[in-house]
Order: C-alpha cells, then structure tokens, then sequence
C-alpha cells in the first residue's frame, strides 16, 4: 500500500512540473508580442477603459436583468414590510414600489439613474418575463379558487355576487359615456371602451380579499366564509367577462367576435369535460410528493402552457388558459401544495414584483397635471367604490344579513389590487386604454385596495358584531404556542403531567402560527392541519379537552399577547428560543412575549422529555418563592422525587422556605452543574431572573442539562395556583 501510494506522488508531482515547465515557456514565447501590445494603450484609458467594460456587460442581457431583479426584489420587499406596518398587504407596497421605481417617481427625481437602470432596449424583456410571472401567478390562482363554492354556496351567496358584478359593470359603462370624448384613444369604438371600463369596475382582487380575510381572523365566520363563496363566482364570471370584451375588441365589433367567443365557450367546456376529469384521476393516483414524479409535474407545466397558448390563439388572452388551467387541477390539497410550493415563491417573489415595476414604467402620474384632471381620477375611484360598495350592500340587505355582515362584504368586495392591475395591463397592451386613464385607474386599484383595512375598522366600530367570543367552558385554561408541530406535542405533554386529575376540567389552548402573512387559502388549511396532527394525537390519547388556534402572521410575538389577552389563560407554556447569532434560549420573539404578556410565562426548553420523574427547583431566596407554587402543582404525583438548590442563603432560611413549602424536597449541597446529577433529573424549574444569574457567572452545560421549565411571574397570580392552594 505505501509503495502505490508513493508512486502516485511521484506521478502527480510529475505531472505538476510538466505543467509548470510548459507555462514557463509559453509565457517567455509571448512576452515580447503581448508588451508590444500593451505598449498602445496608455494609462489614461484604463478607467476609461474599465468603465466602458462595465456598461456593455451591464447594457446587455443578463447584467442590466440581473442589476434590475436585485433593486426590484429590494425595493418590492422594503415597501412591502413598510405597508404591512401599517395593517396593509404586502402586496399594496409592493405596487407602490413599482410606481416609485417608475418614471412618476425616480424617472422624475433622477431621470438619469431611471435610464440607466431600465433602458428602454431592457424594457420589452422585463414585460416579458413579468408576463410569465403573471402567467404563473393565475395558474396559482385558478387552483386557490374553491370550485366546490358553486356547489355549496346558497342562493345568498349567488345573489350578492351577481349584484357585485352587475351595478359596478353598469356603473362603469355610464362612467365610459362620460370619459369617452375626451379620454379614449381615437381608434377605439365606444362598445369597446365602454365595455371595458364596465369589467375595470367590477373586479374583485379575490387573492387579496383571500388573505384580508385570513388577516382578520374571519377565514371561520359566517362572513368570510360568505365574502370567499361571492368573490369566488365573481372572479370566474369577470375573467369571463373579460374573454368576451378582449374578443370583442380584437375582432372590431360585436358580429365579428361570435366565432371568437364560440370557441372560448367550446374550449371552456373542453377543459371541464374532459381535462378535469382527467386530472382528477392522476389526483387520486399521485396524491402525495412520494409519488409525485418529474413526468407528472413537467404533464401539469405543459398543460398550463399549452392552455395560455390556445386561448392566445383563439383570440382571447394567455392569462385566461392559465386560469382555467388551475381551475381544473384535482381538489387534492395533497396535489396542489407541491406545485404551490414549486411555483410560489419564484413567481410571486421574483417574477411577480417585475409585473410591478413594468407597470409603474408604464404609469405616469405626472400626466395627471392639473386640477380638472385630478377631479376625473376623484370621479372613477368613487363611481368604482359607491357601485361595488352598493351593489354588495344592497344585495347583502336584502338576502337578509346583519348590517356588519353587509357593510363587511362591501368593504371586502371593493379590493381590487392585484387583479386590477393585471386587466388594466391588458386593456393598455389593447390600445383601448390611454396613458391618461390608465394612471387614474392605477391610483383608482390602490385607493380601493387601501381602504379595506380601515373600512373594516370602521365597520366593527359602528357595528360591532356581537356573539362571536368562545365561552370559558371549562374552569381552567392553559394555553400553549409553538411553531414547530413536534414542540406543540412536548408542550401538551408537560402541561398534562403538571395538572393532577383533580383538575381534569382544564381546557388546554394551543396556538399554532405560521410566520407567513402571505399564505393562501389552501395551504393555510394544509398548515393548520399538518401543525395540529401531532399535538391532537396527544389529546386524543390522553383524552384532554383541546382548543385549537391557527394563524398566519409575520407579527409572531404580537398575535401571542393578543390571544393571551382574549383567551384569558391561567398561564402560558412556550418553547425556548434563540435568535441566529445568540445561544440566549429566551432570546428572538420571547423577551417581547415574557414581559408584555398579562399572564405568568413558563419556557420549556424539552431535552428528550417524556415522564417527570425527578425534579429540582432552583432556589435563590430573591422573589422566587412562586416556583413552590408550581412544584406544589407537580407534587400530585407521589412518585416524584423533587431536589431543591439554593444559594447565598442561611441554612435557616433554606429551611423555613423548604418546610413551608408543603413539598418533600431534598436539599442538593455543592454544584448543580455536576453533570451526573444533571442527567439524573427529567425537569428543572428555575426563574427567569436566577437562570439569568446562572447563566452569567457560569458556563453552563447546557447539553447535559435535562428539559428546563423557566418561569416568569406575571405579578397576579393566576386562579389555578389558587386553586392548589386551597386544596392544600
């Protein structure tokens, strides 16, 4: 073995030299050539030079593409975390960052940083990659939508959808009559613009309604569910809608357009007859990513293309095929997760924020000059709002709602958002719109995507929906929050083993929460389902009563004290947590959670937990004399061995506080931190202030402690504890 190993050295050395002796020649073969060369250029054209370089690797694609992904992502992202701040979506900054990107804002401040960031030979290549994110974002969309709605929607549900549609479509042919003479563009014919302002009118942004309402916490009332059902057939018959008025426009007239809007109803019966079906069954077969192959996910790729191309051809838009494409897809959630999570994130991280910009280079606000004009943008955003708002109401009336079911409906009907945009896009690429109004309709989408939030807050306000809050059912509360599933089962577990069958009333709160705000519908249900499993089990197991609660926010630590102050818990159990350059287990979200919250807070930090069998409670003697009480708590099962540590104190103080403490604790005499004894125990129950001074005078074993239960003591005590006491 030493002697191959020896001769391979000797043969890769070799190699090295041969190598090394053949640049050493080449170098001195070329010298006089290259300083010949060199010699031409002088050290004054090197910046020059360099820069030169530099812009044509920026001018040409992929750098200036590459140079505009990383400012639209920054910008897109900043602006959104800004509105989301404020109670807006995320996708209102992310608008607003397309037009501040746009010529009304930095082509206007620095138009010379403008050009040079979006020249206009890279303009066409970033429309063409924000249609493919569009394209990508409606597939999404199409399978978001709940086609089991038509189905399960009362003639309630039916009647306020159409109402929302019809009003504002009517409302805005009556606003085209006004605006036709002196906004339309020449070639258009008024059936064309009037049409087409009708259907601008009548959009509902059913993405963004989606996720106020998820926001808001109605997903599971009677008014979410109501406002998802109406925005669901809503958006299905506008985008039909639609097809026929982009038909209409493209063939010239209305006689023209029958054989266009013939083949649209025969390939929308094409894609329910047949290819739903169809995909259903290769649902019911491929219903897990197990089983999810690479020729199944390229099948659904090229449906989706394929779909876009034939409703293009057929004279109606691609977005339209890609829609329906997702529309068909099975009802599997199982199905639709994997290709939301294969196409999620880069079209609405990085695809869709280019559709942003594209279409704040397209709008120019300055064009909105004078006060006349500016009152003609005032016009459309209240002729939009008054004919949804209304239509909604009044329909919501008279099926027989409640005034905060109604008023709530119309105030969630009225964002347009997103959607907006995409059918103003489509009408500006047609010819029918004018730069002029397309920027009144711009502002018009923010305006009515922008007041839902305080629209909803006015509404609660004035009519404020009574009946909605759970009973206190049982006598005790304690309530748990975890974002891991796993933790969520740990929690349970311990709560379980800290109450004594005497207090089998207790409900049990979990709390799980998804950081995400931008989740839709579906994987929202797939999340809460998913999150609980674990943690149900446990209960089912055990027989506890469970409540559970989902939610989807990037405001983690605030949803936390906000269900703690609604919920009213005895107490609060969470797991540790540490930020990703600190080893602080009660670092991240809990510091803001520990000292907000009006209820104690216990930290589990779980080390292989699963039976409490020993327990030590450290003792400072500084406040801390409720860790007896949650001891006294442990204490009901008489096969627990509990260890008491304490420093600084006089052995007599020691002892008063031991034998008052009601609990058979045995004093543990030098170092807690011996790592034999550390593993003999399955709990320590410490405070947040003496694992605070633990931490900064020692440096603690952390792996070999067993599960940690830190407390932090509200100041009030809780009734629980009380309890305890008294059957003491």
């Amino acid at each position: 073995m030493k002697k191959r190993f020896f001769l391979f050295f000797l043969l890769f050395l070799s190699i090295l030299t041969a190598i090394w002796v053949i640049f050493s020649n080449g170098n001195s073969l070329y010298a006089n050539e290259l300083s010949e060369t060199s010699s031409n250029i002088s050290l004054a054209s090197l910046p020059g030079l360099k820069l030169s370089i530099l812009t044509d690797k920026l001018v040409n694609a992929p750098g200036i593409l590459i140079l505009q992904l990383i400012i639209i992502m920054l910008v897109a992202r900043l602006m959104g975390y800004l509105f989301q701040l404020i109670g807006q979506p995320m996708v209102i900054g992310e608008i607003v960052a397309g037009l501040l990107l746009g010529p009304s804002v930095l082509g206007s401040i620095a138009p010379g940083i403008s050009a040079a960031i979006f020249p206009p030979a890279s303009v066409d290549i970033l429309q063409q990659f924000s249609q493919l994110g569009l394209i990508f974002f409606m597939f999404i969309i199409g399978m978001e939508l709940d086609t089991q709605s038509f189905k399960k929607s009362a003639n309630k549900a039916i009647l306020i959808s159409a109402a929302s549609i019809v009003i504002p479509f009517i409302s805005g042919i009556m606003l085209a009559y006004y605006l036709y003479p002196g906004f339309a563009i020449h070639k258009i014919r008024f059936t064309s613009f009037a049409l087409f302002m009708g259907t601008t009118m009548s959009i509902t942004a059913f993405p963004i309604l989606a996720r106020i309402v998820q926001e808001r916490k109605l997903t599971k009332t009677e008014q979410g569910t109501m406002a998802i059902s109406v925005a669901a057939i809503g958006d299905v018959v506008a985008w039909c809608v639609l097809a026929i008025v982009i038909a209409i426009v493209k063939a010239g007239g209305l006689s023209h357009s029958f054989l266009t809007i013939g083949l649209s109803f025969a390939y929308i019966a094409f894609m329910f007859l047949i290819i739903k079906p169809l995909m259903f069954r290769i649902g019911r077969v491929y219903a897990s990513r197990e089983a999810m192959s690479k020729p199944i996910v390229a099948l659904v790729f090229l449906l989706m293309l394929l779909s876009s191309l034939i409703t293009e051809v057929i004279g109606i838009h691609a977005l339209f095929g890609a829609f329906m494409a997702g529309v068909v897809m099975p009802d599997n959630l199982s199905f639709k997760r994997v290709f939301m999570e294969k196409i999620e994130d880069v079209a609405l991280v990085i695809l869709l924020p280019l559709f942003f910009v594209a279409t704040g280079l397209r709008t120019e606000i300055g064009l909105i000059n004078t006060g006349h004009l500016w009152f003609i943008c005032a016009v459309i955003t209240l002729v939009a709002i008054v004919g949804k708002f209304g239509g909604t109401l009044i329909a919501s009336k008279y099926a027989g709602l409640s005034w905060n079911h109604s008023l709530t409906l119309g105030v969630l009907m009225n964002a347009k958002g997103l959607m907006e945009l995409i059918v103003l896009n489509i009408g500006y690429d047609l010819g029918i719109l004018s730069p002029e109004i397309f920027a009144m309709l711009v502002i018009m989408a923010l305006a009515t995507t922008l007041i839902t939030g305080p629209g909803l807050n006015l509404v609660n306000y004035f009519y404020p929906e009574t009946g909605n809050g759970m009973p206190r059912e049982k006598t005790y509360k304690i309530m748990l929050s975890f974002a891991n599933p796993k933790m969520g089962s740990n929690l349970l577990n311990l709560a379980n083993q800290m109450v004594s069958r005497k207090a089998s009333e207790t409900i049990f709160t979990a709390l799980h929460i998804s950081p995400r705000s931008d989740l839709s519908p579906d994987n929202a249900r797939i999340f809460e389902k998913e999150g609980f499993a674990p943690i149900r089990r446990v209960a089912e197991d055990n027989k506890l009563a469970l409540h559970t609660i989902y939610r989807n926010t990037n405001e983690i630590s605030a949803e936390i004290i906000n269900t703690c102050e609604r919920e009213k818990p005895d107490f609060l159990i969470v797991g540790s947590a540490r930020t990703i350059f600190s080893t602080d287990i009660l670092g991240g979200i809990l510091k803001r959670i520990i000292h907000e919250s009006d209820c104690d807070v216990l930290i589990f930090n779980e080390r292989n937990f699963n039976e409490i069998r020993s327990v030590l409670v450290v003792y400072f003697g500084n406040g801390d004399d409720y860790l007896f009480d949650y001891a006294r708590i442990l204490n009901h099962n008489s096969n627990r061995r509990f260890f008491a540590y304490h420093r600084g104190l006089e052995n007599k103080d020691s002892a008063n506080a031991f034998a008052s403490s009601g609990i058979p604790l045995e004093s543990v005499s030098g170092s807690i931190l011996d790592t034999g004894f550390l593993q003999s125990l399955d709990l320590i129950i410490v405070s947040e202030e003496n694992w605070k001074l633990l931490e900064n005078k020692h440096n603690l074993p952390i792996n070999y402690f067993p599960s940690l239960l830190i407390i932090h003591k509200s100041g009030v005590k809780n009734r629980l504890l009380k309890a305890y006491e008294t059957d003491q």
